[in-house]
């Protein structure tokens, strides 16, 4: 999926609100101490607004500046800002290009959210300024634990890969082999997707759908799943939008999470004045299930919060 963050349409209009007065400056008055922290989103949809929302209720005493992308600031009409954070793709991007412009931004530290791996890894980083990430996209070993949590019975997954997803094949494979489990492979575009989807399915019992742009698009998206149930076989989605759509479950990071594990990195920085975390997964998520997708093809699937409790349990083992 190319998108930086999930679709949300339900309170749109009350949240699309609260973002334009955000980015307007509205806020609670702060002391001269608190620290100024920028925060740039790439566009005012629900979704940004509900992780800006979180970020804003998760930094209290920070003087939090929202800008949108096309407002910032001119070089030179305000001091440099402590730390800068971005919410989406195209928002870390214009912060990396004002601060390759503007030397009093060219080494205020920069901490992205509300973005996909894929979109982090193809930015041209440099040295200056330093930043950091948490992706939206879960630890792909998270899936395969949920998959054995949920579908015990189900040891054949298959996989499409494409130029983006080919990064975590080695991961997957080995953590894969570690829980017993089979991957089914094609890879793309040496096949083309819906081929590619017939020869995976026929031998497999489950689908995990991985974030690549080259495999997975809205518009084909609802063909996959279609394909997949007459095959009756469940899917296992990154997005909430999948099980909208007819995935069987997902595991995917809710927009007020990747707000409030943006913030958590803000507070570090700032309080404690140690180096940035390198980039990484979120570790708040969410589970979902369709329960009249689970029905129709015969299984009987735990509920999202039982899911989600034994999930955080088991990782949380020794």
């Amino acid at each position: 999926m190319t998108s930086d963050a999930p679709h949300r349409p339900r309170r749109r209009r009350v949240l699309h609100g609260g973002l334009a007065a955000a980015l307007l400056g509205a806020g609670a008055l702060a002391s001269a101490a608190d620290p100024v922290v920028w925060l740039i989103a790439a566009d005012q949809s629900a979704a940004y607004a509900e992780a800006l929302a979180a970020v804003r209720e998760a930094l209290p005493g920070v003087v939090l500046r929202s800008f949108a992308t096309t407002a910032l600031p001119a070089p030179g009409r305000e001091p440099a800002p402590a730390l800068v954070l971005t919410l989406g793709s195209s928002a870390l991007r214009v912060a990396l290009e004002r601060a390759t412009n503007d030397s009093a931004l060219a080494q205020v530290p920069v901490a992205a959210g509300l973005l996909p791996r894929a979109s982090f890894e193809v930015l041209p980083l440099r040295a200056s300024p330093p930043v950091t990430a948490v992706w939206l996209d879960p630890a792909v070993e998270r899936h395969l634990d949920l998959l054995r949590l949920a579908l015990p019975d189900r040891r054949r997954l298959a996989v499409l890969w494409g130029p983006t997803s080919r990064a975590w094949r080695a991961t997957l494979q080995r953590a894969a082999t570690e829980r017993g489990l089979q991957l089914i492979e094609a890879e793309l575009p040496a096949v083309e997707l819906f081929p590619a989807l017939s020869q995976v399915l026929g031998d497999a019992d489950a689908l995990l759908l991985l974030p690549d742009s080259a495999v997975y698009q809205p518009g084909n998206l609802n063909n996959v799943l279609i394909a997949a149930y007459r095959q009756r076989v469940p899917v296992l989605g990154y997005a909430a939008t999948h099980v909208r759509a007819g995935a069987t479950l997902a595991l995917h990071t809710e927009p007020a999470q990747a707000g409030r594990q943006l913030a958590a990195v803000a507070r570090r920085l700032l309080n404690e004045r140690r180096g940035l975390p390198p980039p990484a997964a979120s570790t708040l998520w969410t589970v979902d299930v369709n329960e009249q997708v689970a029905r129709s093809l015969g299984l009987s699937l735990p509920d999202p919060a039982a899911l989600t409790q034994a999930l955080r349990r088991q990782e949380t083992r020794p």
